[in-house]
């Protein structure tokens, strides 16, 4: 990793512990003569900070080195979708529950930190999605995704259809609630809740879940990374949404044609504890494996 000049701080809102840990490593940073920018919903804690930049996510990610996230897996994923002109390396830190993006525990942060002013901290580069929206012929939206890409009924649990094709060659018919199309890194996210396999971060993979389907032969099929796959959801009446990430929603129409794709432009960047690899995560985190 290049010398770190400028360290961005990102809080989960509404958290004052969070809030108070995010001073201290202001402190922490500003000791050591590093530069320190929060993100503009944070201005209070900023300006408590003193003597420290106060700016929108966007122009965070343009003016730091690397980024500090201070909050759960849903705060590190709005930063990380964030990524679209450069990737800047993430450090998370969990102050919620489950917390499998945001690895470092709180009692490890500070030792994390000091590793990674050295160059010691190891890098997980992570693939991204990209999702395109088609409306009538004309790309409606383009954006990445970290996790998944999910096409599902609305206010009302009614099944529908979707035609999957992958590089322009059908693949099946599928009547369901509905698709999750997730990364390596989302398969341990929704995907997995609907039954669908843990991809190792590191395995160039795309997998398509689909959400409750309404046949025993349709199960996650796992793609590789540099599959085009095309979703056309097919419904008359009703609420289709498309989400991506869990934060980002788009209301469908009729022939609304869903592309994804792997993000060409760059690898998502994960500061890793290294002390604690995947398969441990995967224990301490889902207790895979284990027995009651």
């Amino acid at each position: 990793m290049a010398k770190i000049r400028c360290v961005g701080i990102i809080i989960k809102q509404k958290v004052s512990e969070a809030n108070e840990l995010g001073l201290e490593v202001a402190a922490y940073l500003k000791k050591r003569k590093i530069k320190v920018a929060f993100a503009s919903e944070s201005k209070e804690v900023c300006d408590r900070a003193l003597g420290v930049r106060c700016t929108s996510k966007e122009a965070l990610i343009n003016i730091s080195d690397m980024i500090v996230v201070l909050g759960g897996d849903g705060t590190f994923v709005s930063v990380a979708r964030l990524m679209k002109k450069k990737s800047v390396p993430l450090l998370g830190v969990n102050m919620g529950q489950l917390g499998f993006l945001t690895e470092f525990k709180k009692t490890e942060l500070f030792e994390g930190l000091s590793a990674a002013l050295r160059g010691k901290l190891p890098i997980s580069e992570r693939t991204m999605l990209e999702c395109t929206l088609v409306r009538r012929g004309k790309v409606l939206a383009r954006e990445p995704v970290v996790n998944d890409v999910v096409v599902s009924k609305g206010a009302i649990a009614r099944i529908f259809d979707m035609e999957v094709s992958v590089n322009g060659k059908l693949v099946t018919n599928i009547k369901a609630d509905g698709l999750i199309v997730a990364s390596p890194t989302g398969s341990t996210a929704y995907s997995l809740a609907a039954g669908g396999p843990i991809i190792e971060p590191s395995v160039p993979a795309i997998i398509i879940a689909p959400i409750c389907p309404h046949s025993l032969t349709l199960r996650p099929l796992v793609l590789g990374d540099l599959s085009k796959l095309s979703v056309l959801p097919r419904f008359k009446s009703g609420s289709v949404v498309l989400t991506l990430d869990g934060q980002k929603s788009f209301e469908l129409q009729p022939n609304d044609l869903i592309r994804v794709t792997k993000y060409g432009k760059h690898p998502l960047k994960i500061l890793r504890w290294p002390k604690r690899d995947y398969y441990a995560l995967l224990r301490e985190k889902l207790k895979y494996g284990y027995r009651d």
